[in-house]
C-alpha cells in the first residue's frame, strides 16, 4: 500500500513571496530615485560678473551670477546648487496588501513640484513623471524579476 502525505505550507510561502516583492519594490524604487537624482543633475554653471556701478562696503565692484543656459521648457531643471538634487527622497512602506515605494521631495523643496508641475509664470520642468515613464520597461523588469 502507498501512503501519500500532504504538507501544506501556505504560511511560509507567502511569507516569503512579501519578502522577495518587499525586495523587488525596494530595489525599484531606488534605482527611480537614483535616475530623478540625476535627470536634475545636469549642471548649469553660473558666470559671476561685475557691476559696472555698484561698489560693496569696502569699495570694491559688487558682482552677480548669470546662469546662461537655464533649462528649456519640457526638460528637466539644471542644477545651479544641487538644493533640489540633495533634497529628492524615497520610502517604502509595508501596507496590509503589499510594499509601496514612493519617490518626492522633503517638504523643504517644494519648489520641485513647482518645476514638475509648472505655475502661472513658468512652463513645467518635468522631472520625476518623465523619468518614471523614461525608465518604466527597466523598473518593470525589476519588480518581476525579468
Amino acid at each position: 500500500m502507498i501512503e501519500t502525505r500532504l504538507e501544506w505550507n501556505g504560511p511560509q510561502v507567502e511569507a516569503e513571496i512579501r519578502r522577495t516583492a518587499g525586495e523587488a519594490i525596494t530595489r525599484a524604487t531606488v534605482y527611480l530615485w537614483q535616475q530623478c537624482r540625476q535627470a536634475v543633475g545636469e549642471p548649469n554653471s553660473g558666470e559671476r560678473r561685475k557691476h559696472r556701478t555698484k561698489k560693496t562696503k569696502s569699495g570694491r565692484p559688487a558682482s552677480y551670477t548669470v546662469y546662461p543656459h537655464p533649462s528649456r521648457e519640457g526638460d528637466p531643471p539644471r542644477k545651479r546648487t544641487g538644493w533640489l538634487q540633495n533634497n529628492i527622497v524615497y520610502e517604502v512602506i509595508e501596507t496590509v496588501g503589499s510594499p509601496v515605494g514612493r519617490v518626492g521631495v522633503r517638504e523643504n523643496a517644494i519648489y520641485g513640484a513647482y518645476l514638475e508641475l509648472g505655475t502661472r509664470r513658468m512652463k513645467p520642468r518635468p522631472w520625476l513623471l518623465a523619468t518614471a515613464r523614461k525608465y518604466f520597461i527597466q523598473l518593470q523588469a525589476i519588480v518581476t524579476g525579468g
